[in-house]
Parts: structure tokens; C-alpha cells; sequence
């Protein structure tokens, strides 16, 4: 299988990210859960933001890195007192480096049912091209 410099620098920055991952900042570095596919066509980022309004949501694109901020918001009932509390609450931020060239002016985004799904189409230029031989 063919790889590249980009290959390489994902796995350089997967294991950067282990290494600098504290216990205590270990979910939220992870948070918002997100699952990444390909096509030929394209890439799909879905992430899982329960309870995130989609106006706290804000999705930019600069230098082929898709970087996704927001913040959940705690909401208690007045009067009573927090006896667990393991939900994450609070500014999250996470940013994911693209293989291929995206086509900025395609990116479609969604927020619905605690789901948010960003569809980024690969620009003409890094879909592959059969070449004819003469």
C-alpha cells in the first residue's frame, strides 16, 4: 500500500496527542465523540453532540484542517444540589488534518438529534484522473 508524508504526519500527531493526553484531560481531548469516513467522492465527519445547541456549534476549514468549537452548557434545576456530575460541560474544540484537497465551497453541515454531520467534498484536482496513453 502506498503512503504518504500526510500519513505519516497523522500517525505523528495520533501519538503526540496520546502522549500529552492527561487522565483528567483525556475525555475532553476526545470530546466530541466523532467517527470519520471516505469515499471517493468525499470525506463525512459525524460527531455526537448531545445537548449542544447548533448556533454554539462553529465549523471552519483552513489549510485542509476542519476544525469544530463549541460549548455545552450546564442546565441544573435551581434548588437543587449536584451530587454526580459526569457529563462534560463546557468549550470543546477539535481539529482533524485532511488527506486530500477539500472543496471549500461544498461543505455541507448539519446538527440534528444530537448528531452533527459535515459532508466535505475532495476538490477536482485530488479526485484521481485515468490517463490516457497514446
Amino acid at each position: 500500500m502506498y503512503t504518504s508524508v500526510l500519513d505519516d504526519l497523522f500517525e505523528i500527531n495520533r501519538q503526540l496527542n496520546r502522549i500529552f493526553d492527561s487522565p483528567a484531560n483525556s475525555f475532553r481531548g476526545r470530546w466530541p465523540e466523532t467517527n470519520l469516513y471516505e469515499d471517493k467522492d468525499g470525506y463525512i465527519l459525524v460527531s455526537k453532540v448531545p445537548d449542544v445547541d447548533k448556533s454554539s456549534i462553529e465549523v471552519n476549514l483552513k489549510d485542509n484542517t476542519l476544525t469544530i468549537r463549541g460549548e455545552r452548557k450546564r442546565d441544573f434545576p435551581k434548588g437543587t444540589k449536584v451530587l454526580l456530575d459526569e457529563r462534560f460541560s463546557g468549550s470543546f474544540e477539535r481539529s482533524f488534518i485532511m488527506n486530500d484537497k477539500i472543496d471549500s465551497g461544498r461543505i455541507a453541515a448539519e446538527a440534528n438529534d444530537g448528531l452533527l454531520i459535515i459532508k466535505l467534498p475532495k476538490s477536482p484536482e485530488s479526485k484521481p484522473r485515468k490517463i490516457e496513453i497514446k
